[in-house]
């Protein structure tokens, strides 16, 4: 008989008896998922690296279902703005953007070319009803658009929850880039800084789940007529208003019809997931807003450090008295400090990259890099992720410096 069995079980009760486990055992074995803001399963607090690292490895049904439900949640979101969009276009409330643009030209504002064009949407119809009044007395085409969207509350309500939707869902998507980028890369993330994109993906897709229930919530249904017939009525009388002329009319009859539109608006907004659940995590909100904002003020100090960028010809003349040395020196303090606010920051990770490349050399400097390409959605090891895109000189750099070292993301890698 083969002594073999034998000294198999013997190892493994050897290890055993060591506390540890054999690695078949280990690769099979599942870490649980712990609790997102809003109760329900998500990476948890005070995760290590470890730990996320075994979740997203894991083969277990249960753990490849939460991970596909988290790449699944800006997916679903957007066949529900898709469907919203494809309504306001029917209605033509899209119309407003148009004359919005043409009072932007005529007071030579700004416009507000970065946001969707739901989001755009919503900020000229609320900057309207902060003058409400004005704009129905204006009369005309304008005015009686802006009547339709006055008395839509499924759109005013709705509007509430599609704000801010665009961040969530690319923080979410950011979170999920870089921690994957840790598993098929060089991003090389430590403890603290897996828990703090953990925790970011975490409140990002209690925000997005809330969202979803709410934009299905607020889908018409074209077989309910009862809301159009409560609208309807309201937007009869802002028409007679509009078209009577009668100042003083509009004056003393206006007023009460907002006021039931706003309360019509506050009841429907009260009975939101959105708006419950952004009332009970209110201060976890906050403390993200300011520690992206403190690593966004950080960066603009940091700017300048960096020859080569506008922001380096117009340095105080102390900081162009400083050697190359001295400026990338400062410069990756800096960085490493403000990551620590905004781990999930652009431009924070690539000057990292560029700063630590200068210093230590390429080996340190990939981690970085690394990181940076995975949030803008690049994949060095994926071709398909990056060979139709123009490449801007900052995302050319950081894929050379990924390539540059013949070294795999399973080599050692500095502390």
């Amino acid at each position: 008989m083969s002594a073999t069995p034998t000294l198999a079980v013997s190892a493994g009760f050897v290890l055993l008896a060591l506390g540890m486990q054999p690695a078949d055992q280990e690769a099979t074995s599942t870490v649980a998922w712990g609790k997102a803001p809003d109760g329900e399963k998500g990476f948890g607090p005070d995760r290590t690296m470890r730990d996320i690292e075994r979740l997203l490895r894991s083969s277990a049904e249960e753990d490849r279902g939460q991970k596909d439900s988290l790449f699944r949640l800006e997916q679903d979101i957007r066949v529900l703005l898709a469907m919203a969009t494809d309504r306001y276009e029917e209605q033509g409330y899209f119309g407003l953007l148009d004359v919005a643009q043409r009072e932007e030209e005529r007071e030579t504002r700004a416009g507000e070319e970065w946001l969707t064009p739901l989001e755009r949407l919503d900020a000229a119809f609320r900057e309207r009803t902060a003058r409400a009044g004005v704009v129905l007395q204006e009369g005309g085409p304008p005015a009686e658009l802006f009547a339709k969207l006055l008395v839509d509350s499924r759109f005013r309500t709705r509007a509430l929850v599609i704000e801010g939707l665009e961040f969530e869902m690319l923080d979410l998507r950011a979170g999920m880039s870089v921690l994957q980028a840790h598993l098929d890369g060089f991003a090389n993330l430590r403890d603290a800084e897996g828990d703090a994109i953990a925790r970011r993906v975490d409140l990002a897709a209690s925000r997005l789940r809330a969202a979803k229930l709410d934009l299905e919530a607020l889908r018409e249904e074209r077989k309910d007529a009862s809301g159009s017939e409560a609208w309807g009525k309201d937007l009869e009388i802002l028409l007679a208003l509009i078209r009577s002329n009668d100042p003083n009319r509009m004056a003393s009859e206006l007023p009460t019809v907002l006021q039931r539109l706003e309360q019509r608006e506050a009841s429907m907004s009260a009975a939101l997931f959105t708006t419950r659940l952004d009332a009970k995590l209110a201060g976890e909100i906050d403390r993200r807003a300011l520690a992206i904002s403190t690593a966004a003020d950080l960066l603009s100090k940091i700017r300048p450090y960096f020859p080569g960028t506008p922001e380096s010809e117009k340095a105080d003349p102390e900081v162009k008295s400083l050697s190359k040395s001295q400026r990338y020196a400062y410069a990756s303090r800096a960085v490493v400090e403000a990551l620590t606010y905004d781990p999930l920051n652009e431009d924070l990770n690539w000057f990292g990259g560029e700063s630590s490349d200068f210093l230590w050399g390429s080996i340190e400097s990939k981690r970085w890099f690394d990181r940076y390409l995975a949030l803008r959605g690049i994949r060095v090891h994926d071709h398909r992720t990056f060979k139709d895109r123009t490449l801007t000189r900052e995302e050319k750099r950081a894929i050379d410096a990924v390539q540059a070292v013949a070294m795999t993301p399973a080599s050692p890698q500095p502390k």
